[in-house]
């Protein structure tokens, strides 16, 4: 290729990029909203992503992990939108139930860039709408990742493949505020109130006995751990 074409071809990369990022992120509000088409094995499945200012949620099915933080110590509180219900566990709680999590294990994907993964050179492609670049690791592990949401557009975790489907910006109104003013039940308070037909459904499926109240990582795998990643 002849200098004057790559010299072409690197403006015309630069303005897909500067167009991209102008269009990046539709939709009105100030939470990210990003769903993610996963594989695993024979199992497909959605996640969605929700990042605020100080929260992120997590959603599979019917069932969304809204996380928030003090001092990088993570609560949570379990919103249940079938029945306009959330389940609230403060960190002490997680504490005392031997799941307490760190923030930056639920709080979404570190920057590649921060795990030894190299930019692998010429791999700039848009998706979504928004610039992504490839990343290898040491192990030949690949990362899409969206810089400009410091989101992964494709990564594969454990065998686990993340595929990005959709990507926008929605209101804190429709999102965590909604959640929010749900009737909310502390777990410390579950067993006073098992009169409560919401409650004794969610014992039954699970949800606050076993497992400390059913939490689970994003691709739906337990939460074992004190200190687990939600990816």
């Amino acid at each position: 290729m002849g200098k004057e074409m790559k010299l072409w071809m690197g403006l015309l990369l630069g303005a897909l990029a500067s167009v991209a990022s102008a269009d990046c992120m539709k939709g009105q509000g100030d939470v990210v909203h990003a769903r993610y088409d996963i594989y695993a094995g024979s199992q497909r499945y959605s996640v969605d992503f929700y990042r605020g200012a100080d929260q992120v949620a997590w959603q599979r099915g019917e069932v969304i992990s809204v996380w928030a933080h003090r001092d990088q110590v993570a609560s949570l509180l379990r919103v249940f939108p079938q029945y306009q219900r959330t389940i609230w566990y403060p960190a002490g709680d997680l504490r005392a139930l031997g799941k307490e999590a760190k923030w930056r294990g639920v709080a979404g994907w570190p920057d590649p860039q921060h795990h030894d993964y190299r930019m692998v050179s010429g791999s700039t492609s848009i998706v979504q709408g928004c610039p992504a670049q490839e990343y290898m690791g040491a192990d030949g592990d690949k990362v899409l990742w969206l810089d400009q949401v410091k989101l992964p557009a494709r990564m594969a975790d454990a065998g686990v493949v993340w595929q990005l489907v959709s990507l926008q910006r929605v209101s804190r109104e429709e999102t965590f505020e909604l959640w929010t003013q749900w009737q909310s039940t502390d777990f410390a308070d579950v067993g006073d109130n098992e009169s409560d037909p919401f409650l004794r459904r969610m014992i039954s499926l699970g949800f606050v006995e076993h497992g400390a109240s059913g939490f689970y990582r994003a691709d739906g795998s337990p939460l074992q751990g004190a200190d687990h990643h939600a990816h």
